[in-house]
């Protein structure tokens, strides 16, 4: 008779056996959905981190493009290593408390080993378009900045790191520069006034009241000395008196005449030849001329009153411009008049004439520089009205045309006064848009 299995209680077993896995599945997941809600916190609490150090960027940002000139002074104490705290360290966000997070950010020249691979150019450690000196940890010479940004929600923080570039308008070194290869001057008229001393927007010509360090009357090419006695004997004695400035034998004493006449090389054609290239996207106003399609223009800044963004307002205080007369030469010897002035105008911000020449007539008052670049170019301010320019005049001839084409020809009334106040005022007013951001890392 055959054996008989007793299965009695398999059942038992099975049951136990599969209760004991879905226990232990029960208990994993149990496990997994315990750490959920941690899981949440530390990302929520990363992205948290990550906005408040953006917060902290744009504050950078902000205090940076506001106040151009003073990249410096927010250098002061820095290493090229650890930068300075701009700001108070460990800020809460504006109208929060610290619980919803604080950032703390740095600003430091780019003058440590590795800065070139965030910057794109060379360390900031000889002279640029931003100083006349060497870049050091607490100057910046080459316009460009890093700023990292650390955000903390509780233990959890997130660190952005940003390269700060600003075209900054170049540093004049004279009232009226030829920084190019030219400089043919024609001076007629015993009340023309040529004066690198500080002037302020209020100041009457020749009493001025700033406290900058005075620049030279007329300066020239530092490679070509040459320059500057053609200018000199193209004066002449009795028009010489007529330029005052810094005195080229004692930096911080003022002469007048052949003494504040000079060579240097602290404004260079290059260095306008480079704020030019990416300021001409960045015009207000844009203005394309050629031979025998002369741009004439009268009464600039009688709409500015009601229309501040019209085309004839050429800027205000409170809001200077860019304004960029663009020049289209047929042949090297081109040489014709792009822009005419005339009325009674006036205009605050960055004047750019590229090609041409331009004639100003009529009583006009610019405040901030006037740039006049390129082949066969010269300006003409012609005396019969009120002519004055307070920031500073640049007339960079790329060309050789000989005698042909005056670089300045200047007559009767007129003003070109050296004023740092209305340059600081137009590089701040158009702050935010010559500082741009770049390099952006975060970790």
């Amino acid at each position: 008779m055959p054996w008989k299995t007793d299965e009695r209680g398999a059942a038992l077993v099975l049951a136990l056996m599969v209760l004991l896995t879905l226990t232990g599945l029960a208990l994993a997941i149990l496990s997994v959905s315990a750490f959920e809600p941690q899981i949440s916190r530390n990302h929520n609490d990363t992205v948290r981190a990550r906005y408040v150090a953006e917060a902290g960027i744009e504050y950078a940002y902000d205090t940076l493009a506001t106040n151009v000139s003073s990249w410096n002074t927010y250098l002061a104490g820095a290493t090229c290593l650890q930068g300075a705290v701009l700001g108070a360290a460990n800020s809460s966000l504006p109208g929060l408390g610290r619980v919803h997070g604080t950032f703390t950010v740095r600003i430091r020249n780019d003058c440590n080993a590795g800065d070139d691979k965030l910057t794109g150019m060379g360390l900031d450690t000889t002279t640029g378009p931003c100083a006349e000196v060497a870049g050091t940890a607490t100057l910046d010479a080459n316009c460009r900045v890093i700023v990292t940004s650390t955000g903390t929600i509780g233990n959890t923080t997130r660190t952005i790191t940003v390269v700060v570039a600003k075209t900054g308008v170049p540093a004049t070194n004279a009232a009226l520069a030829f920084p190019g290869i030219q400089a043919d001057v024609n001076l007629i008229g015993p009340s023309v006034v040529i004066d690198g001393r500080d002037t302020k927007m209020a100041d009457n010509p020749g009493a001025p009241t700033g406290t900058a360090p005075a620049v030279y009357g007329i300066s020239v090419n530092g490679t070509l000395p040459a320059l500057a006695v053609q200018v000199e004997n193209a004066l002449g004695n009795s028009q010489q008196n007529n330029v005052r400035g810094r005195d080229e034998t004692n930096a911080g004493a003022t002469t007048q005449g052949a003494g504040t006449i000079q060579a240097d090389g602290a404004l260079t054609s290059q260095a306008i030849t480079d704020f030019l290239a990416p300021v001409r996207s960045m015009a207000d106003i844009t203005i394309n001329t050629s031979p025998g399609n002369t741009h004439s223009i009268s009464n600039i800044g009688s709409t500015c009153s009601t229309d501040v963004k019209s085309s004839t307002c050429w800027g205000t205080t409170s809001r200077p411009k860019i304004v960029y007369v663009s020049g289209t030469l047929s042949g090297i010897s081109t040489q014709y008049t792009s822009l005419i002035i005339s009325g009674d105008s006036t205009g605050t911000g960055i004047l750019i004439i590229e090609n041409g020449n331009v004639e100003i007539s009529g009583n006009f008052r610019w405040n901030g520089p006037i740039i006049v670049s390129g082949t066969n170019v010269g300006i003409r301010y012609r005396g019969d009205g009120t002519q004055s320019v307070y920031g500073a005049t640049v007339i960079n001839e790329l060309h050789d045309d000989g005698a042909s084409n005056l670089e300045a020809d200047i007559q009767g009334t007129t003003r070109i006064l050296y004023s740092r106040e209305t340059l600081d005022l137009v590089q701040t007013g158009l702050g935010r848009r010559l500082v741009t951001t770049y390099g952006w890392t975060d970790q």
